[in-house]
């Protein structure tokens, strides 16, 4: 579908360096429009809130943006880190993204063909990003409830087709953890902690949360391809309350918690600033480039809100052994978690095996 004159005008003034401007006759003759339907787009960019200065005999320039979703924008940000690419589809309320992601992933059927290539439909899925302002049925690990309130957050989810499969989920989620810390600490000037497998923390308090889901193909068996929903809490949620707000934070609370000035960041810059990172993991473990496989994971360890904890490891429904107390001692490479029992007894746990609970160890 041809992008609209409105969203190239955006795209062009998004393009310009800080200071810049560029005449209505430069953009009616990129957009192939007269200089009417120039003006036409730059009131319309207005009136959903983007702030524009016209000059005369300079042109336009772009002054600020409204903080909302806005896919040309994503793209924009997200692409120079992809070598392929990038779909992207923002909704303003949606049941999940996750659930959003699955279900384009059955309409494509088979990403790749027998060779490894994509095949026609996988090429206009791999690597979709699925954005969206709320979620009305957000949903973490084990069916817990991922609340998304909008103006507090951003709620996204990532479809990647790997060639040969998704061989280690909990790679994936532990590259998802990694993105978003530093994505914060980029943006937000932070340092989270993360708690084994996919809960990101500040202040002590759960500010993301990240459910990772695979696509299988029934006839080879293999994990075709990634769903990674991610949501991260940006803005205090004023309508919070009950033992929720003990565990649940955001990045304003524990700026406030310090007596620390909270300068928001668009939420199209955040999401793009994650995917940013998941994409060079991702490609990486496609690649089997060890190198960044192996930075990945010593970033999760040092990260690790859990080494050195004493722990509560409680089984997950379907599960028959008993909860026990242990020391966790390390995280494999393969992102499994080390613990010594009580006993003495070295075990390593997978993500599907045991529960932890943030209050076992705050």
């Amino acid at each position: 579908m041809p992008m609209s004159t409105k969203n190239q005008v955006l795209e062009t003034l998004l393009s310009l360096k800080n200071g810049e401007f560029v005449s209505g006759e430069e953009l009616a003759h990129s957009c192939s429009v007269s200089r009417t339907a120039i003006w036409k787009a730059i009131r319309s960019l207005e009136d959903e809130g983007y702030k524009i200065e016209a000059v005369t005999n300079r042109g336009y320039r772009l002054l600020s943006c409204p903080d909302k979703l806005n896919a040309e924008e994503l793209s924009r940000l997200i692409s120079p880190a992809s070598h392929a690419p990038v779909h992207v589809f923002t909704f303003d309320s949606i049941d999940s993204t996750n659930s959003e992601a699955k279900r384009r992933a059955v309409e494509v059927g088979a990403f790749r063909d027998g060779e490894g290539n994509l095949t026609e439909k996988g090429k206009s899925a791999h690597i979709s990003l699925f954005a969206a302002e709320t979620q009305t049925g957000g949903k973490g690990r084990l069916g817990r409830t991922f609340v998304s309130p909008a103006e507090t957050g951003v709620y996204f989810s990532l479809l990647y087709a790997p060639r040969g499969g998704v061989k280690n989920p909990a790679l994936y989620t532990a590259a998802a953890a990694v993105s978003v810390s530093r994505a914060v600490k980029h943006l937000f000037g932070e340092n989270p902690k993360i708690k084994w497998v996919n809960d990101v923390f500040l202040e002590g308090k759960k500010i993301s949360g990240i459910l990772v889901e695979g696509i299988t193909n029934f006839e080879t068996g293999i994990i075709d391809a990634a769903v990674v929903g991610i949501g991260i809490n940006l803005r205090v949620n004023k309508n919070l309350s009950g033992e929720i707000t003990k565990i649940a934070g955001s990045v304003e609370e524990a700026k406030l918690a310090k007596n620390e000035e909270f300068v928001p960041v668009q939420k199209n810059r955040v999401i793009a600033e994650v995917v940013k990172n998941l994409i060079q993991f991702y490609d990486a473990f496609e690649t089997g480039d060890e190198a960044t496989k192996t930075e990945m994971i010593a970033e999760y360890r040092a990260s690790s809100l859990l080494i050195g904890k004493k722990v509560t490891v409680n089984p997950v429904a379907g599960s028959t052994f008993e909860s026990y107390a242990a020391t966790v001692k390390e995280i494999s490479p393969e992102v499994k978690l080390v613990v010594q029992t009580e006993q003495g007894e070295t075990r390593e746990l997978s993500s599907g095996e045991v529960s932890l609970h943030s209050y076992d160890f705050v």
